[in-house]
């Protein structure tokens, strides 16, 4: 899956922001088996560009104030089930998040990484089938609870057969 993603929440000093996105690029890559039962399990491992903005800092009693550049990061690991209804295809996942946030102040460049479970949520809508390829218009929300982040994600989704 390749898609656009959008991020919920506010930047971390909306006083001093200059400028914010919160629209990037997500794409995943998952593995089912298709079971004979309802249910397929699937293990996906997608990479998101969440979120950047810029913030023009004060000089305050912390020191020198300047550009903070900033930009959040996403590895997705999830594990779930998923299912064919008619042309819908829901999923359901619980997994975890690699949230890495990489901050660049003055000349300096640090990041922070957070390790939440994240949950997510999908529903597929399939657009055209032949023997061995299915192409869906997709939805997924991703919500990692530890870590107050959640985002969305609006695109489409191409599946095949391996054997």
């Amino acid at each position: 899956m390749l898609a656009p993603s959008v991020t919920f929440g506010e930047p971390a000093n909306p006083a001093y922001t200059d400028s914010f996105t919160r629209v990037g690029i997500y794409g995943e890559v998952g593995f089912a088996y298709r079971s004979s039962y309802f249910v397929d399990p699937f293990l996906s491992l997608g990479y998101g560009v969440l979120a950047s903005g810029e913030s023009t800092l004060p000089d305050g009693i912390w020191g020198t104030g300047g550009t903070l550049h900033q930009s959040l990061r996403a590895w997705v690991i999830t594990p779930g089930i998923t299912a064919d209804i008619w042309r819908f295809r829901p999923r359901l996942g619980i997994g975890l998040t690699v949230l890495v946030q990489n901050f660049k102040f003055n000349g300096e460049t640090t990041s922070s990484t957070q390790l939440p479970l994240s949950t997510e949520f999908g529903l597929g809508f399939n657009v055209m089938e032949s023997e061995h390829l299915r192409v869906d218009i997709d939805t997924r929300a991703i919500v990692a609870t530890g870590a107050e982040v959640s985002f969305m994600t609006f695109g489409f989704t191409g599946r095949g057969d391996l054997f």
